[in-house]
């Protein structure tokens, strides 16, 4: 008998030391639940589609419930106006929340998410095992224009959702997807869009299901068996 006592007592010890940290409810913050039909509205779909390329992307609900869909297929033939020169891409962004315009002001800024706090981005994903990148963009104002903060998100494919950690310390400064040689302390504080990209250069369908983006501060990954 005190050998099953003792058994089971390094059992649920060993269970506690393996397990991953617990978040409280002040150490994460939801920033888009895509199992809100509300939530699908502040976000928008883009792709070469739009200057004469011949990819297509769609942003839709799942049809389970369960978050929504990022879909299309990747083409990275040119158009054929010749001035075009790069093709094969496609995105979604969320949509800048605005201030309040000010007396007198021309134009009205963006709110920047203050996620000082943090330590990263978590994003639960059922993917097809493209790589896509996270695109960070900061408030007007802080940096060059169009200096975007990217970190890779590689999915592994296969009917599993999968809980993928972005510390914001893996995030890179860019200019127009090249990979820039000065620094910039990163400004958590300022965040004024979050945004996927796919670019790869792979020819052909993809599709990325997206249930929702947060804040952590512990980062971890875990993955769990498919959701209805």
């Amino acid at each position: 008998m005190f050998i099953v006592r003792a058994s089971k007592r390094v059992f649920q010890e060993f269970k506690r030391i393996t397990a991953p940290p617990i978040l409280n409810p002040t150490e994460e913050l939801i920033l888009w639940d895509f199992r809100k039909e509300s939530t699908h509205r502040e976000w928008f779909c883009v792709c070469d589609e739009d200057i004469n390329g011949h990819s297509v992307a769609k942003l839709e609900p799942n049809g389970k419930g369960t978050g929504v869909v990022f879909h299309g297929d990747l083409s990275t033939q040119l158009p054929a106006d010749g001035v075009v020169r790069y093709s094969g891409y496609c995105a979604i962004r969320s949509k800048f929340k605005l201030e309040k315009p000010k007396l007198f002001a021309r134009e009205v800024d963006p709110v920047g998410m203050d996620l000082s706090r943090f330590d990263g981005i978590e994003i639960r994903v059922r993917g097809d095992g493209r790589r896509f990148i996270a695109n960070l963009q900061p408030a007007p104002g802080l940096v060059k224009q169009d200096d975007v903060w990217q970190s890779y998100v590689i999915t592994r494919g296969g009917p599993q959702w999968e809980n993928i950690m972005l510390p914001f310390g893996d995030f890179f400064i860019t200019y127009h997807g090249t990979m820039q040689d000065y620094t910039f302390n990163f400004p958590r504080n300022k965040i004024a869009a979050l945004g996927l990209l796919l670019a790869d250069r792979v020819n052909g369908p993809f599709r990325l299901e997206i249930q929702y983006i947060k804040a952590v501060k512990s980062l971890f990954t875990t993955s769990e068996s498919i959701m209805p």
